[in-house]
């Protein structure tokens, strides 16, 4: 297996360069063991969490290969949606703008 760092090793709201199926850089948040990133499918672009992968099989997708030295502005929230109205959910934008930000 190559190095990444483990899921113990990992700070809450600390911004990582990661290897996973859908994103290149998340902010590690640990209530879920996952990090949240921009995900891009079929032209849309949206907040979606992946789990460290020390989580185990199926779900554990994210290997992080570097901690940055960049932190999430205070009072961002470590959340991928502020809630839902009915059918339609909020998503977190002002952590979607500081992520979008990054690239």
């Amino acid at each position: 297996m190559s190095n990444y760092i483990p899921l113990a090793d990992c700070i809450n709201g600390a911004v990582y360069r990661i290897r996973s199926r859908n994103l290149a850089i998340g902010v590690f948040v640990q209530a879920a063991n996952g990090f949240i990133g921009i995900r891009t499918k079929f032209s849309s672009r949206y907040l979606f969490t992946e789990y460290h992968y020390d989580t185990g099989a199926p779900c554990g997708t994210v290997m992080p290969i570097e901690k940055l030295d960049i932190k999430v502005p205070e009072g961002v929230l470590l959340v991928q949606t502020l809630g839902s109205v009915g059918k339609y959910i909020t998503e977190n934008e002002d952590l979607f703008k500081f992520l979008d930000a990054l690239k």
